[in-house]
C-alpha cells in the first residue's frame, strides 16, 4: 500500500522543519521565526500537489519568499516609527563587539541582498550548489558566478570597512561612520 498525499507531507514536514527553521532564523528575528518557518510548511500544504519531487530547495525558496514579504512588512513599520518619533536607542552590549565581528557586521551589511543570501546559502544553510542554484531560481553554473563574486566583493569590502567613532551634537552615545559613505 502506498502512503497517502497526508502521510507524506508528515514526513517531509517532521525530516525538514528543523533545517527550514535554522534556515529562517539565520535571517530573521528568533521572536517570529518559528512562525514563519510554520508559514512555510503552510505554503507547502496549500499547494502540495504542485511541489517538485526535491522538495527541500524548493522549500528553501518559499522561505525567501516568506522572508522577504516579512523583511518588507518590518521596513514598513520601522519607517512609521521613525515617523512618529519613535527612534530606537543602541543597545549598550552593540558597542562592546570586537573589531572583527563589527568590521564584518559592516561589510555584511553592505553587500546586496542578492550577495548575503548567496552566501548565507552555502555557509550558513549548507546547500550544496546545485541546491543553492534551485532555491536561486539559476543554473548551477550561474550560481557558482554568483558565489565568486559575492565572497570577492565580502573580501573587498572587508578590506574598505574602517570605523571611526564622530561624536554627535546631539546625543552622548558615538556615532560610527564607514568610511567612504554619507552619514
Amino acid at each position: 500500500m502506498t502512503a497517502g498525499p497526508d502521510q507524506v507531507f508528515d514526513e517531509v514536514f517532521r525530516a525538514l522543519y528543523p533545517e527550514v527553521l535554522r534556515f529562517v532564523q539565520r535571517r530573521a528575528d528568533s521572536d517570529v521565526a518559528e512562525d514563519l518557518a510554520s508559514e512555510v510548511f503552510t505554503i507547502a500544504w496549500d499547494r502540495w500537489s504542485r511541489v517538485p519531487r526535491e522538495v527541500r530547495p524548493w522549500l528553501f525558496g518559499v522561505a525567501r519568499n516568506v522572508l522577504a514579504e516579512d523583511r518588507r512588512v518590518q521596513g514598513r513599520r520601522y519607517r512609521l516609527e521613525l515617523r512618529i518619533g519613535a527612534e530606537r536607542e543602541p543597545v549598550g552590549d552593540e558597542y562592546a563587539l570586537s573589531t572583527t565581528a563589527l568590521d564584518l557586521r559592516l561589510a555584511w551589511a553592505r553587500l546586496s541582498d542578492a550577495d548575503r543570501e548567496t552566501l548565507a546559502l552555502v555557509a550558513w544553510d549548507g546547500l550544496t550548489g546545485r541546491e543553492a542554484a534551485k532555491v536561486l531560481g539559476c543554473t548551477r553554473a550561474a550560481f557558482s558566478v554568483r558565489l565568486s563574486r559575492a565572497r570577492r566583493r565580502l573580501q573587498r569590502l572587508l578590506g574598505e570597512v574602517d570605523v571611526l567613532p564622530e561624536p554627535s551634537p546631539t546625543s552622548s552615545s558615538p556615532r560610527f561612520v564607514i568610511e567612504g559613505t554619507q552619514p
